[in-house]
């Protein structure tokens, strides 16, 4: 047998190729695993989901990142990140266990930045403010990236002392409609403030009503739902793009200007500073429209300038109040200046 498995190799490589090697120790049970150019396996996307059971086979999923992995935490998939130093394996199955875990390689990549261990940041974890989270659902986002979006809010939640004695949270999520989540006075604990945001709807229907949005954001910072006089308010908004109907722009435009108005607030309660995240847009970039059909080089431009009108409106003055993402695994990175902006004066 020694003899035939020698001349099979000589075969193959006077012949030119590793192809039949490749193929005939397949055979003999040598097959690898699928891996990305990262060196993680590649996620499938039928297996991200809001909802999920914690059995030993489906407690994790891959995200298609090397640091991070899906984990299913009170019935929801979240996004979390493996340990300081160490990176997703290719698989999960702890050897010689029947037990599962995802992080198990020795990673400098995965190394966290002092930002992100969060180090001359302790201040913030005790100031009180009260918060506003408005944030986009629209179809243009994909689900993955939703996730993380949500993966974010939670994390910085988790990175302020929350209650009635510091920070409190209202919020809503939105697509052509406003889906409130909680308001100042719905809970006033930290636990109960968490696992609502982490219930958000993530699948509003067709639709970028930012208008809408901007203005339940302004209702949420009335004393009749839990505003507290002699708070500072600070609202922070996430889209990725311009209002569809682009026609509603102006309205978008009229609302960012109510909200940070003295006039539109009771007396002793004071206009809300409004920071911006401008999210990366997968349809600018393949230049699809809300139709599905390809955009030309004049209605990209447009749509770009609408973009830039509304997103120099909504955030106060200052550039510490805009944040551009490029890619959604940089949402962590601004979570530390956005928590310093957001106490700063208190």
């Amino acid at each position: 047998m020694r003899t035939y498995v020698c001349a099979f190799i000589v075969l193959c490589c006077a012949l030119g190729t590793n192809a039949g090697i490749k193929g005939f120790f397949k055979q003999r049970g040598g097959a690898t695993a699928k891996k990305s150019s990262r060196g993680a396996p590649q996620s499938d996307i039928r297996d991200l989901g809001i909802e999920c059971k914690a059995t030993d086979s489906s407690k994790y999923r891959y995200a298609n990142a090397s640091c991070k992995y899906l984990v299913c935490k009170d019935t929801i998939y979240e996004l979390a990140r493996c340990e300081d130093g160490k990176g997703v394996t290719n698989s999960f199955k702890i050897a010689g266990t029947s037990e599962t875990y995802p992080c198990s390689r020795i990673s400098l990549e995965c190394r966290k930045t002092l930002e992100e261990k969060g180090l001359g940041d302790r201040n913030t974890q005790v100031c009180g403010i009260d918060l506003v989270l408005i944030i986009d659902m629209s179809a243009s986002i994909e689900w993955i990236d939703k996730v993380k979006v949500r993966s974010f809010v939670i994390d910085m939640l988790k990175n302020l002392r929350l209650g009635d004695a510091f920070t409190l949270v209202a919020g809503a999520t939105y697509g052509a409609e406003v889906h409130p989540m909680l308001k100042f006075d719905s809970y006033n604990s930290g636990t109960s403030i968490i696992n609502a945001v982490k219930k958000m709807n993530m699948k509003p229907t067709k639709g970028t009503a930012t208008w809408l949005a901007l203005k339940q954001a302004r209702e949420f910072l009335t004393t009749e739902n839990g505003r507290r006089r002699g708070k500072k308010a600070f609202v922070l908004v996430l889209t990725d793009g311009v209002s569809h109907p682009h026609t509603k722009s102006p309205e978008t435009i009229k609302e960012a200007k109510l909200l940070k108005a003295k006039s539109s607030y009771q007396e002793g309660v004071s206009p809300p500073v409004v920071a911006l995240m401008s999210l990366p847009n997968r349809k600018e970039e393949t230049r699809t429209g809300e139709n599905g059909k390809q955009l030309s080089k004049a209605e990209l431009a447009d749509l770009i300038e609408l973009k830039k009108n509304e997103f120099a409106e909504i955030p106060s003055p200052g550039s510490q109040y805009r944040y551009d993402l490029e890619t959604y695994d940089d949402l962590h990175t601004v979570m530390n200046p956005i928590l310093r902006t957001s106490c700063e004066d208190m």
